[in-house]
C-alpha cells in the first residue's frame, strides 16, 4: 500500500510531462510577398574632391608664416607659407664673397697669361672656378625658392597642417588644394567581391551625417592593385548631383548595384535557420527544408525557387526541433 502511495505522484507527473511533451507548440507563419530583390556588393568610402592637391615643402624648415586658411580660395603661384631662410643668406652671402675673388682671380690670370707670367691652364683653372661658383648660385636660388610655398595651381584651401614656429619635414602636407563642389566617393571593395564590381555600375550610397536620405552615384574607375593588409580594393564612385550638405571628409556607405529584379519573392530573414526555411508537414511536425536564396537586405531574403506564392513557413524557426509537433498560430 505505501508502494503505491509513492508510486502515485510519479506516474502523474510522467503523464503531465508526457502530454506537455504531445502538446504541439503553436507557430507563426508567414508568406512570401513580391517586390524588389536587389544583388549588391557593399562597400564603406569617404568623400574627397575630383581633384585633390597635396602642397608640401622640398626642405624641411622652421614655418615662419602661414598666409592662407582654410576655405580660402588660392590662385595658382599665390604665396601660402613662408619658411625659414637665415642660414639661406648665410650662404649667399659667402656665395657673393666667392663669386667677387673668383673675377678677381680671373683678371689677375687673363693679365698674366697675356704678359706670358703663367701657363694657360692657370686661365682655364680660374674661368672653371667663376663657372662652379654660378653654378652654385643657381643652386643657391633654387633652394631659396624652395623656402617660399606656392599654390601649384587654383582651388580652395581644403585643409591646413602646421602653425608658425613649427619644424616642417621635408614632404609632409601642409595645404590640401581642390574644388569642393566637385566630389566623389572613394570607398574600399573586398577582394572576395571586387571581381562583380565594373564601371558603370549604379551605386546607392548613404552617408550617417545625412540622416536616412540616400543619393545616386556610378562607378568610375576601379584600381589595378589591391591592398595586400587590408585584403581591398579601391573603387572611385562618380557624384552627378551631390546631396546639399555633403563635405569632404564625410563617411559613405556605398551599394554597387549589381542586378535588380522585380517581383521577386520575399521572405523576412527570421524565417531562415542555419539557410533553410522551416513548414508544417502533413503529420503536425516541424520540417526544415532547403531553397535557393538570392539577395539580402532590409531584413528580408528573396527565394529564387523552390516556394510557391501561397506557400506558408515559420516566421521565426528558432528554438525548435526537427519533427518537433507544431500548430499554426490563429
Amino acid at each position: 500500500m505505501k508502494r503505491w502511495i509513492w508510486t502515485l505522484p510519479l506516474v502523474l507527473i510522467a503523464a503531465a510531462a508526457a502530454a506537455w511533451w504531445w502538446r504541439p507548440t503553436p507557430v507563426a507563419l508567414v508568406q512570401p510577398v513580391r517586390g524588389e530583390a536587389i544583388d549588391a556588393v557593399f562597400a564603406t568610402g569617404a568623400v574627397e574632391p575630383q581633384r585633390l592637391v597635396p602642397v608640401a615643402p622640398r626642405i624641411g624648415a622652421r614655418l615662419v608664416e602661414l598666409l592662407a586658411d582654410e576655405g580660402q580660395a588660392v590662385r595658382a603661384g599665390q604665396l601660402l607659407a613662408r619658411f625659414e631662410s637665415a642660414e639661406l643668406e648665410a650662404q649667399r652671402l659667402e656665395l657673393e664673397a666667392r663669386q667677387r675673388q673668383a673675377q678677381i682671380a680671373l683678371q689677375r690670370a687673363e693679365q698674366l697669361v697675356a704678359q706670358r707670367f703663367v701657363a694657360a691652364s692657370e686661365l682655364d683653372r680660374a674661368r672653371a672656378e667663376v663657372d662652379a661658383l654660378a653654378a652654385q648660385r643657381q643652386r643657391w636660388a633654387a633652394q631659396a625658392g624652395y623656402a617660399r610655398l606656392l599654390a601649384p595651381e587654383a582651388g580652395v584651401v581644403l585643409r591646413r597642417d602646421g602653425e608658425a614656429g613649427q619644424f616642417v619635414p621635408a614632404g609632409q602636407a601642409l595645404f590640401q588644394l581642390g574644388d569642393p563642389s566637385r566630389l566623389r566617393v572613394s570607398a574600399e571593395v573586398d577582394e572576395e567581391d571586387i571581381v562583380r564590381v565594373k564601371p558603370g555600375m549604379p551605386v546607392v550610397l548613404r552617408a550617417a551625417a545625412l540622416g536616412n536620405a540616400v543619393f545616386d552615384g556610378t562607378v568610375s574607375q576601379i584600381t589595378p592593385r589591391g591592398d595586400p593588409v587590408a585584403r581591398s580594393y579601391r573603387v572611385r564612385i562618380e557624384l552627378p548631383q551631390p546631396p546639399a550638405g555633403l563635405r569632404v571628409g564625410m563617411t559613405v556607405d556605398a551599394n554597387l548595384i549589381e542586378a535588380r529584379r522585380a517581383q521577386a519573392l520575399l521572405l523576412p530573414t527570421s524565417a531562415l535557420r542555419e539557410g533553410r526555411l522551416w513548414r508544417i508537414d502533413a503529420t503536425g511536425r516541424a520540417e526544415s527544408f532547403e531553397v535557393p536564396l538570392g539577395a539580402r537586405g532590409n531584413g528580408r531574403v528573396e527565394v529564387r525557387a523552390g516556394l510557391v506564392p501561397e506557400a506558408s513557413v515559420l516566421r521565426d524557426p528558432s528554438g525548435l526541433r526537427e519533427g518537433q509537433r507544431v500548430r499554426a498560430q490563429p
